[in-house]
């Protein structure tokens, strides 16, 4: 079947190529529609309670969107220092360009200043720093003697007073793009400081720095891979065209799948970018196996047609497997957690159906009736493949031997790999926003922040006992020491209020009042309340995934155990902790058996697929046996350069199964049918590896070569990421070579 639609194909070219340009205007079309978002809700599923506190934060309380400013300088309790940082917030809370993105300033010196007013107005003095440097190291001393609020300060300011931080709070209602331009903004009027050095950081800062290193990453890696493809692809094949329809294969297959997004109304997340090496891999692998077959049968002096009808019926079968293989690996995306991830599994799968139709149509329209091309004629490479076939088919039982070993010791030390995700190993060095962080890390401990929701009658000056009580409770357990650094919340101003002038708000009205003062005498002042909510915060100080997995479970443990007719601190009858340690917590701690269990469907499925398609157990499951191999050489490796098992690392193994079965379907199938025109397996694998070997050696150095280039990127993560593939790549290259022509001569002679 697959051989009539290709010759038909070919002699219906111009109608083939007309509706080809139809279907990619409309694509082109619908490509200029796609929306791009960086927006973080579009990665949370709301099925976590998580997820669900976060989000109605965000939606109830406009500054739970920061950036931190580190803070540095002899004597930060000067009164020279105080008047500058002091300035600085009032200049971004009252500049025009950030009105309405600012919301809010909180640094050490408001926490100091909260119950002396007056100190502000003898800051405008100069001639009177004697008197106010009293006052403010007077009331330093005093939050001193209060375990409580001495806690809270020690996360603002260092003992030595030489180091500090100033939060600035951004309005989380704004779309991301727009606080991004803000912080930009921040950082320019940060720089006016003249004796205060000033660093920012966050969410926004890192992003916005990060972006404009995979911007230029980008327009040197890419252009480079292409580059790279294009030369592997012109040794192969020594001819302009077939490199040119080999592109444009692949960049059909990319428009297609990005056009169908775009009418579709889906989002193009950071993540959806895999869909182009995607569309690169399946694109130029089905093409290269195509053409290699197609000239290979133009050699052995086959006409046009029947050299096409030849290609479509021999490699067309094997790279339907491949293709239907591939499908299975991404589609096994589709039970993840995350949206994005969900719907990057859908459109990868859709990016590698659009590549194999397009070989099979497009293709052999595209090719003309003349020429066998470099790749029909037998040469040095082909030769030395077949050389290398026969010796692997002779020595097969030392070499199955040698295999069966590294698999065993990988399997012994697999248990062994760490699961422990560091965040800092996926970060650039020598980035402002970065360096800053770090050096405030360094000083103040992790600065992620959770967070729990309370409702209730928050005014009540016994509900405020009731969540000191919490926050104390939660800061003071054993199992903290190390990990949460400090707490805030609406009851700190309150009880800081109480410490200076003597006396407790007895009633509501006391409390409410207090509140306005401060806010009066305070502007920009960080209360998380909304109508009857507030929040508790939590400062996290670690900076892993376990770690932020052991805080979590902490505040958890304590919001179980509190109970008050005052206040609740659920939400939907789940505790309601949030904030990213719990939401990185709760998605880790999902994410990673999702997807071992998806590695361990897709592999059922795709041994399936090959018993059904091969029509033989054996040799489906043999077919296979390389990838299982990969799996486990790539855990071993994992633990001999002491990288860890986490979502960057597990993520490779649906490539694996993707982009890796291709060579072992490929040998497999082409084995099959030289062992049913000879009768001896050396001789099989000789010719199997002369003809399609090439073919497979080409595409393993073109995909290879492709991702390893994308490791010289400056971001760490870009580099792992094409490390591991290359890795990936070259490990079932080996595996496949290595294994089936030994196993199949095995069997073969066994019969």
């Amino acid at each position: 079947m697959l051989d009539r639609v290709a010759v038909s194909c070919a002699r219906r070219r111009g109608a083939v190529i007309l509706a080809v340009i139809l279907v990619s205007l409309l694509m082109a079309y619908g490509a200029s529609r796609v929306r791009q978002t960086s927006d973080y809700k579009k990665f949370l599923s709301s099925e976590q309670a998580s997820v669900r506190v976060t989000l109605k934060a965000a939606e109830e309380f406009q500054g739970m969107s920061f950036e931190t400013a580190l803070v540095e300088g002899e004597n930060l309790l000067r009164a020279g220092s105080l008047r500058e940082l002091l300035g600085l917030e009032n200049l971004l809370l009252s500049s025009p360009e950030l009105e309405n993105r600012v919301v809010g300033c909180q640094s050490y010196a408001d926490l100091l200043l909260q119950q002396l007013p007056q100190v502000r107005a003898l800051l405008t003095d100069p001639s009177r720093d004697p008197l106010t440097e009293n006052l403010v190291m007077g009331a330093y001393l005093t939050i001193l003697s209060d375990p409580r609020l001495s806690q809270q300060l020690r996360g603002y300011l260092t003992p030595d007073l030489r180091a500090g931080l100033m939060r600035v709070y951004l309005n989380s209602s704004l779309p991301k793009e727009e606080l991004t331009k803000a912080v930009g903004e921040v950082r320019e009027k940060l720089r006016a400081a003249e004796n205060l050095r000033l660093g920012l950081t966050g969410l926004y800062s890192m992003e916005r720095d990060i972006g404009r290193i995979m911007q230029r990453d980008n327009s040197v890696l890419i252009p480079a891979t292409v580059v790279f493809v294009c030369l592997i692809l012109f040794l192969t094949f020594r001819r302009l065209s077939d490199v040119g329809r080999c592109l444009l294969v692949v960049g059909l297959a990319a428009l297609w799948t990005m056009g169908v997004m775009g009418l579709t109304g889906s989002d193009f997340t950071s993540i959806h970018v895999a869909l182009i090496p995607i569309s690169m891999v399946a694109g130029v692998d089905y093409s290269l196996y195509f053409l290699s077959r197609y000239y290979e049968e133009r050699g052995r002096g086959e006409g046009f047609a029947e050299a096409l009808g030849t290609s479509a019926r021999r490699v067309g079968t094997a790279v339907l497997m491949c293709f239907l293989t591939t499908l299975i690996g991404f589609l096994s995306f589709s039970i993840s957690d995350l949206p994005p991830v969900r719907t990057l599994g859908q459109f990868a799968a859709l990016a590698v159906s659009f590549a194999f139709l397009l070989t099979l149509l497009l293709l052999p329209a595209l090719l003309g009736s003349g020429g066998v091309g470099r790749a029909g004629r037998e040469g040095g490479v082909s030769r030395g493949l077949a050389s290398l076939g026969r010796r692997i088919a002779r020595h097969r039982k030392p070499i199955l031997a040698a295999l069966a070993v590294t698999v065993a010791l990988s399997a012994l030390v697999a248990p062994r790999v760490g699961s422990t995700m560091s965040f800092d190993l996926l970060l650039p060095s020598g980035v402002e926003s970065l360096q800053t962080q770090h050096r405030m890390e360094d000083l103040f401990g992790g600065q992620s922040q959770l967070f729990v929701l309370v409702k209730g009658r928050l005014l009540n000056p016994l509900a405020l006992e009731q969540l000191r009580g919490f926050q104390e409770g939660v800061v003071s357990d054993p199992r903290a020491s190390g990990l949460i650094g400090g707490s805030y919340s609406l009851a700190d101003p309150i009880f800081q209020y109480a410490l200076f002038s003597g006396h407790m708000p007895q009633t509501e009205e006391e409390v409410a009042e207090v509140l306005e003062n401060l806010r009066a005498s305070n502007h920009g002042l960080f209360l998380p309340l909304s109508d009857n909510q507030t929040l508790v915060i939590f400062n996290v100080l670690g900076r892993t995934d376990r770690d932020f997995k052991r805080a979590t479970q902490l505040v958890r443990e304590h919001v179980e155990n509190f109970s008050s007719p005052l206040l609740s601190l659920r939400l939907d009858g789940e505790p309601a902790v949030g904030g990213s340690p719990a939401v990185i917590s709760d998605l880790f701690s999902r994410i990673i058996p999702n997807m071992l269990k998806t590695t361990l469907l897709a592999l059922l499925l795709c041994l399936l697929v090959l018993i059904l398609l091969f029509r033989s157990p054996v040799l489906g499951t043999l077919t296979l046996l390389p990838v299982c191999m990969v799996v486990m050489w790539e855990l071993g490796t994992f633990y001999l350069l002491g990288w860890s098992l986490d979502v960057f690392t597990l993520g490779t193994f649906s490539l694996m199964i993707g982009m890796g079965i291709d060579y072992s379907v490929q040998l497999s199938s082409r084995m099959r049918e030289e062992l049913g025109r000879v009768g001896s397996p050396e001789e099989a694998a000789a010719r199997t590896a002369g003809s399609i070997g090439r073919a497979v050696l080409a595409s393993a150095v073109t995909m290879g070569g492709g991702f390893l280039i994308l490791s010289l990127s400056r971001m760490p993560a870009m580099t792992r990421f094409g490390e591991l593939v290359a890795l990936v790549i070259l490990y079932a290259f080996v595996a496949a070579v290595l294994f089936l022509p030994s196993a199949l001569s095995l069997r073969k002679r066994a019969r």
